[in-house]
């Protein structure tokens, strides 16, 4: 402990028993500790008699004292350092591949008894760690690590600018974001774990903190106080005592899982009709285009086009003619030359309930010359709790048109 023979009044414990009283101690200091730099002193005060006469009350002193109010005994307060970091939210950050500037929050708190700075460092998990019982399975690339300056715990871009934490009040939490960019190349369910690592350093100044260990000194020593952190990424874990703490929090990507698929069904030809009909010149051929987003992935696709060019021994069938003859081609009914049709029964679709025209106008399908181009703002429009082109999880959109071979 610390000798100090001084016996100035304890200021600062004066100023925060009156903030307490006055009810203006904040509400993110953890705990009352005392800081450091206090100086803690007293008297002993020793009463007594002599042959049943009471005598002049002795007071104590560091050195030894036989008469008068003594000298008080005093100490000071050491530095000890401690931090926990904390992944905030006890959840992962879902993402979308290739998203950029995707954030994870982190909450820095000092569980020690003296101001401290802290420098930071976001850095991609090593290895496989496991994080909210998923192993992580994806490299994501961290690009940035910023302190929240407004304390309101959401990452606002134009205010959110410093990357260090340069005092943090004993017991006062701050939160930390982590921004990383996600590979477009990755799929639904994978998972990137970051972690946040955070070293204490002297307030304000920014300067290594060390502790200089052996015997006890009458200034302020310093103490690192910090446990070791039992992360499930061994590269990622720190020994205790060190000044450091350390956490993981994990990206998952939630993706949509589209398939497309394309089929050829031949209606009718000229020499069978509609009677097992073959793939000769005159026949009339249905392209099926089905895309779906599989269920159980979470997330929507907002389908913007889909274009087919024709080969060039084909011609596009203007009316989506549906034949019924059985003997030819030429009977039948005839509509628009393109349909779509929803797997959600009762959703809004482009044209005339899902029948398109050839030509360029607002219900999304043209053609121009063998190409063939559906626009799904249009022919999927918004409304009905869909945005436009939007595919949900579980749903499907099929487009069909004809062509007659050359």
């Amino acid at each position: 402990m610390k000798q100090n023979h001084s016996g100035k009044p304890n200021m600062r414990i004066a100023l925060l028993a009156s903030a307490a009283l006055l009810g203006l101690v904040s509400h993110n200091v953890w705990a009352v500790v005392t800081p450091s730099g206090t100086v803690i002193s007293n008297i002993a005060t020793m009463n007594y008699s002599v042959g049943g006469v009471a005598q002049t009350p002795i007071g104590s002193s560091p050195t030894g004292n036989t008469s008068g109010a003594g000298t008080a005994t005093a100490f000071v307060v050491d530095n000890k350092v401690n931090l926990t970091v904390a992944e905030s939210n006890s959840t992962v950050t879902s993402v979308s591949p290739g998203a950029t500037n995707q954030v994870t929050t982190f909450t820095v708190t000092n569980t020690g008894n003296t101001a401290q700075g802290y420098t930071l460092v976001g850095a991609n998990a090593i290895g496989a760690p496991t994080v909210f019982t998923v192993a992580d399975d994806l490299d994501a690339t961290v690009s940035a690590v910023f302190v929240d300056a407004n304390g309101n715990g959401t990452y606002d871009e134009a205010t959110d600018t410093l990357s260090a934490i340069s005092s943090l009040a004993p017991g006062a939490s701050v939160s930390v974001f982590v921004l990383a960019t996600i590979p477009a190349a990755a799929t639904n369910g994978q998972q990137a774990v970051v972690t946040l690592s955070a070293t204490t350093k002297t307030a304000v100044t920014m300067a290594a903190v060390a502790e200089p260990g052996g015997a006890n000194t009458a200034s302020v020593d310093i103490v690192f106080a910090d446990s070791a952190n039992a992360l499930t990424d061994p590269l990622a874990a720190n020994t205790a005592r060190d000044a450091i703490g350390i956490a993981q929090d994990a990206y998952r990507v939630v993706s949509s899982v589209l398939s497309v698929t394309k089929t050829g069904t031949v209606l009718c030809d000229p020499l069978n009709g509609i009677t097992t009909p073959k793939n000769i010149p005159g026949a009339i051929v249905q392209y099926t285009v089905l895309v779906s987003n599989a269920a159980g992935t979470g997330a929507s696709a907002t389908l913007t086009t889909v274009t087919d060019t024709l080969a060039a021994t084909v011609t596009h069938d203007p009316g989506l003619r549906v034949p019924t003859d059985a003997a030819s081609c030429i009977a039948g009914t005839s509509s628009s030359g393109f349909k779509i049709v929803s797997s959600v029964v009762g959703r809004t679709l482009g044209g005339a309930a899902g029948v398109m025209t050839n030509i360029a106008d607002a219900d999304g399908a043209t053609i121009v010359g063998q190409g063939l181009t559906v626009t799904f703002a249009t022919a999927l429009p918004a409304g009905g709790g869909y945005t436009a082109g939007e595919l949900k999880s579980g749903e499907s959109a099929t487009i069909t048109y004809n062509v007659i071979i050359n």
